[in-house]
């Protein structure tokens, strides 16, 4: 316990938060990463309340959501926004069987993640259970056609072009990321 603490004080822990604050939470944490990238200051306190990157980092860690390390074959690098939706996308994902989000490349290459972000804002879409990681076009043909018609998220992004992508073993992480970009304006507000 730290100083000034008693067993009395009522701590909410971020498992136990509902959606609705865990997401407020989540943005607010958001506008602060974005804010540090435009204009950087040095931060002397890890603790700061100004949502940079120790309140995210603290986000994560309490979700128990692990930011992508960059082995010595592959040198990927992530910019907060990057890793922020990211973040977002794991706690969108967390409860969907068979969907581990860790990156813009391999994660998407079935079409589940795509699949599993759209039905949690759109449940009634589809029926979730029937999908399977064996059928990736009609993945992502459902995914991109549910998101069009329920979010109006541009078509930028096709099963086509993903499974070309898969089979090339080239995922672009910055169309990936494009698209889910976009979902997250489109569905971030329902």
């Amino acid at each position: 316990m730290t100083r000034g603490q008693t067993e009395t004080d009522p701590s909410m822990k971020l498992r136990e938060m509902d959606e609705k604050n865990m997401h407020n939470l989540f943005l607010k944490n958001m506008a602060g990463l974005i804010e540090e990238t435009k204009n950087p200051a040095p931060c002397l306190n890890p603790n700061s309340k100004r949502g940079g990157m120790a309140t995210h980092a603290g986000v994560a860690l309490e979700l128990g959501i692990s930011r992508p390390q960059a082995n010595n074959k592959t040198k990927i690098c992530m910019s907060p926004q990057m890793e922020a939706i990211l973040i977002w996308c794991q706690c969108r994902t967390r409860e969907y069987e068979n969907v581990k989000i860790s990156n813009f490349t391999n994660s998407w290459s079935d079409g589940l993640a795509f699949c599993a972000l759209i039905h949690h804002f759109f449940p009634q879409a589809f029926d979730w259970t029937k999908l399977s990681k064996e059928n990736r076009k009609q993945n992502f043909e459902l995914a991109f056609q549910t998101g069009e018609r329920f979010a109006g998220i541009p078509d930028f992004l096709t099963a086509a072009d993903m499974i070309s992508m898969v089979e090339d073993s080239r995922i672009d992480p910055k169309m990936v990321f494009s698209y889910v970009q976009e979902m997250y304006r489109m569905c971030n507000d329902l």
